[in-house]
């Protein structure tokens, strides 16, 4: 890709992200990978309001090397995920509210009643808590990225990885929107459990797996 294809992709993806409200004026960040080149959204600015000219360049170190605003805090949580898998091109960080609410519970997410999240995810787990801003945050990934492209950071966030800026977002909102119906779900009908039996969830898994060639396991 060029250079202000990235940017634009990039871009596109922030105004999605606060469109959908996966993100406050504040939170979040995405990046993209070309090459040694890093692309990251700065720090401090908003997603709605995002555009090509802010965008930041580093190398894979967090060094700039092109931009005039600082890049965001989680610059080293970027390089990490891109350094541990050569298979990503992108990395999207936000404050999705149902996910976060997980991950402020420190709790992974799993779900048997439903279909598309077994396909998609298998499960989502949780890392322990580390300081934003630092390599603690992801203290621990290197145990989970191999095998999933959706993680929670405890007390935090959501971080999805994806061949390109797109995917990875397309991956948080598709969890949000699942966990938010199985929220109504819980609220109208808390009494009900509808688990599928294990034989059809093994059957989806292998499925999703084979479908999606998705990065997980249960």
């Amino acid at each position: 890709m060029k250079d202000y294809e990235i940017k634009r992709e990039i871009v596109e993806v922030c105004h999605m992200m606060a469109e959908n409200g996966i993100v406050g004026t504040y939170e979040g960040n995405v990046s993209m990978r070309d090459g040694d080149r890093v692309y990251l959204t700065p720090s401090g600015q908003s997603k709605k309001m995002q555009s090509e000219g802010k965008i930041i360049v580093t190398d894979l170190d967090g060094n700039v090397i092109e931009g005039q605003l600082k890049p965001t805090s989680e610059t080293p949580m970027h390089t990490a995920c891109y350094k541990l898998r050569d298979d990503i091109g992108a990395v999207v960080h936000c404050h999705a509210p149902y996910a976060t609410a997980y991950a402020q519970a420190n709790k992974p997410i799993e779900s048997k009643n439903s279909p598309e999240f077994i396909m998609l995810f298998g499960k989502v787990p949780c890392l322990q808590y580390g300081t934003p801003g630092t390599l603690d945050i992801i203290k621990g990934i290197e145990d989970y990225i191999m095998d999933y492209d959706v993680v929670l950071l405890a007390n935090h966030g959501v971080l999805a990885v994806g061949k390109d800026a797109y995917e990875a977002y397309s991956k948080t909102l598709s969890l949000e929107m699942l966990l938010k119906t199985e929220f109504v779900r819980k609220v109208l009908h808390g009494d009900v459990s509808n688990d599928l039996p294990e034989e059809e969830v093994e059957k989806l898994y292998k499925k999703g797996l084979a479908n999606h060639g998705y990065h997980g396991k249960k």
